[in-house]
Parts: structure tokens; sequence; C-alpha cells
């Protein structure tokens, strides 16, 4: 916790780390969802999307499908429709836009990744007394856990590994409520696959 403070999980991307757990809340969704990555460099953020996040005739992304829940649905009462009229925004980086359009666990540039959204570090070993009150305010965002991390490089072995091999995070086995980008961030930083909160 010695990069964020105790009311914002924000944070600049010249303090990032390899191997941070990063997401970003979607303005163009009114902050209704987030989407997880695990940061090695500026040029490399590896992340978990479903192949309908990009349409293989558009530059646009598409709404929800993007791991936008943490680990519970926040969409619950929006028609994903209206999402997705929300939510879409031009991409400029021809590479990432190829790179994820086929879904699964890809790699796409920090610029990409953040779509223009501030930048959050997912923040883990935090007392459980803190954890709760991060909850009072977004009772299923989850932005941190009690649980500890693995060391930078071996998060970044988990995320690589995932990227050549998807292992249980391939394309088809995306879900938007029980397997998205957060339980693949989680996953590499914790090698343990969440599906809910203590």
């Amino acid at each position: 916790m010695d990069r964020i403070t105790w009311s914002s999980s924000r944070i600049e991307r010249w303090h990032l780390k390899r191997g941070d757990h990063i997401y970003c809340w979607r303005t163009r969704a009114g902050c209704l969802y987030s989407h997880h990555g695990i940061y090695e460099s500026d040029q490399k953020v590896i992340q978990y999307c479903s192949a309908s996040t990009f349409s293989s005739s558009s530059s646009s992304r598409q709404a929800g499908s993007d791991g936008s829940s943490a680990l519970y649905p926040t969409l619950l009462f929006l028609p994903l429709v209206a999402v997705s009229a929300m939510t879409q925004a031009r991409r400029t980086c021809i590479a990432c836009r190829e790179a994820e359009r086929e879904g699964g666990v890809v790699i796409s540039c920090l610029d990409c990744f953040t779509e223009g959204d501030n930048i959050c570090l997912f923040v883990y070993s935090v007392p459980r007394w803190f954890r709760n009150v991060w909850l009072i305010g977004s009772p299923t965002q989850h932005t941190c856990l009690v649980e500890a991390e693995d060391p930078p490089e071996t998060v970044l072995r988990r995320a690589n590994n995932l990227l050549a091999n998807h292992g249980g995070f391939s394309v088809d086995s995306y879900d938007f409520v029980t397997n998205n980008c957060q339980h693949f961030a989680i996953y590499c930083k914790t090698g343990r696959k969440l599906t809910r909160f203590n």
C-alpha cells in the first residue's frame, strides 16, 4: 500500500512496477465496470478478454465483455446493448487491436489498455478492516485482497505462460461472472483461482 492512499487506488504510470495488477474504471460506461491486467511494461500489459470484445470489422471496444465484473457482475441493471453504445471508443493502436481481436489472453500497450481512463493499482495483503471499508462504497467491485501476492517474476512467469498456453483462460472459457479479466489477474498474482472473496 506504499503507492496508494487509503482513499484512492489511483496510480500514475511512472509509479507502476513490473508484475503489478492494474485496472481501469471504464468512464464511458459511467464507471460501472473495470478492466484488469498484469503490467510488464508500457508496451506490454497482459490481459484476458472475450472474443466479442473486438469486432473484426470495427476498431471500437465492445461493452462489458472485457472482464468487466470484479468477480460479481456490476452491470445487472443495464441492457448490454445500451452499455455497448456508451463504451465504444476508437482504438489508435492497430497492433493492439489486431492482437486483442481474437480474445483470450492477449497483450496490449498501456495506452490501449487504459483507453484514456485512470490507472488504478489492485492491492494485496491488506488488513481485513481495510478491505471491508473499501467494500462499503462498492460492494460488487473489489479493488484489494487480504491474500498475499507472489513476487513479480513469479507473477510475470505465470502471466506469460498463460499468454502462450491459455490454460484455464482460453477464449472459450471466458465468462463474464465466473472467469473474467479480474480472475485472470488475481490468478497471476496469487496462483489461486478465486471465485469469491473471504
